[in-house]
């Protein structure tokens, strides 16, 4: 396969996580997700703790509390969402050009767009029951509550999305490969994906 780097795109609740976890055990490789957000606020050099709260979301104009007082890396009065997003796209950069790996959401397949890097994009979905169904299991909570979190994250990354790269989150034309992970599970979409892409890593 020539392609060095998947950039995975994720519905709340399709299991996207767990199938980058998948595919980067088949493939050999390294998973990147939430650990991003540490070698973020690492290269922005400040504290993890001022991007709590802010993964995958853009700036909201009208709350100013997470305006960083400026650093080495940033600048003064620039809001978290930004910082994180720009330190967080320099990292996957520095990891692609390491070498394959597996970067789970970020706006990746975006940031790599224009590098020269190799690059696949796929894109995770799932019916709305089932994605809430999942939630319900592995988080114990009722149906409201998981209907509640999966419609809240999955605005929370269209907005993020659209705001960072002018593109439609989960457009299909957006996406090399989008696949409903309801129709074969976790590891059959794994299995699926890498079935797809044997050609080309």
């Amino acid at each position: 396969m020539n392609t060095s780097i998947i950039a995975l795109g994720r519905q709340f609740g399709s299991g996207g996580r767990e199938i980058g976890k998948q595919l980067a055990e088949r493939l050999n490789v390294r998973c990147y997700d939430r650990e991003l957000i540490t070698l973020a606020a690492q290269k922005a050099e400040v504290r993890e703790e001022l991007f709590a709260g802010r993964e995958e979301k853009a700036p909201n104009p009208w709350l100013f509390t997470g305006v960083y007082e400026g650093g080495p890396q940033v600048r003064k009065g620039q809001p978290a969402e930004d910082i994180l997003f720009e330190m967080q796209s320099q990292v996957i950069l520095e990891l692609a050009r390491m070498g394959p790996c597996i970067i789970v959401g970020r706006c990746a397949d975006v940031v790599l767009r224009a590098t020269g890097i190799p690059t696949v994009s796929l894109f995770i979905c799932a019916p709305f029951e089932d994605r809430v169904r999942r939630r319900m299991e592995i988080e114990s909570i009722g149906q409201k509550e998981a209907e509640d979190a999966v419609r809240k994250i999955d605005k929370q990354r269209k907005k993020y999305y659209d705001t960072y790269t002018g593109r439609n989150w989960g457009a299909p034309e957006n996406y090399d490969f989008c696949i409903n992970s309801s129709v074969m599970g976790i590891e059959g979409t794994a299995e699926q994906i890498i079935t797809w892409a044997r050609g080309t890593w």
